[in-house]
C-alpha cells in the first residue's frame, strides 16, 4: 500500500476560503487508506511576511479540529506558484488542492488589464507532477 500525499496551500491567517480549501482536502483524503496532508503557507518576501510553522499550525487548528496525518510547512518566496511547485516536488505529492479565486470581478478586470495578480490555477496547470484539484 502506498501513501497518498496532498498539498494544500493556504493564506495566513486562514480566511474562510482557506478553511474551505483545507476542509475539501480532508474530504478528499478520506477516500484513501494511507494519506498525508501537507498544509503550506508561502511567506511572500516582497510583502514582508514572516510566519513560522508553529504559528501556521496553531492558526489552522484554531479553525479546524487538530489534524491527524498532517504537517504544516512554510516557504519563503517571491512567487507563490514557484514555492508551490517546489514543495509539491519535494514532498512528491499526488494532489495539490487550491481554492477558487475570491477576487471581485472589477479587481479581476483591473488585474488582467494591468498584468498584475496571478491566476494560480493557470500558473500551476501543466507544470505539476500531481493532479490539480480546485475546490
Amino acid at each position: 500500500m502506498t501513501r497518498t500525499a496532498l498539498l494544500v496551500p493556504i493564506r495566513y491567517p486562514p480566511n474562510t476560503a482557506s478553511v474551505e480549501t483545507v476542509t475539501h482536502a480532508i474530504d478528499l483524503a478520506e477516500g484513501f487508506d494511507d494519506v498525508h496532508l501537507f498544509i503550506l503557507h508561502v511567506n511572500v518576501l516582497h510583502r514582508g511576511e514572516d510566519v513560522d510553522r508553529t504559528e501556521l499550525r496553531q492558526a489552522v487548528e484554531d479553525e479546524i479540529d487538530p489534524l491527524a496525518n498532517a504537517t504544516c510547512h512554510v516557504r519563503d518566496a517571491y512567487l507563490i506558484e514557484n514555492a508551490i511547485l517546489d514543495e509539491a516536488a519535494q514532498q512528491d505529492v499526488d494532489y495539490v488542492v487550491i481554492g477558487e479565486s475570491m477576487r471581485a470581478r472589477w479587481r479581476q478586470l483591473l488585474a488582467d488589464r494591468l498584468g498584475v495578480g496571478i491566476d494560480l490555477e493557470a500558473a500551476l496547470h501543466g507544470r505539476l507532477n500531481a493532479e490539480l484539484v480546485v475546490s
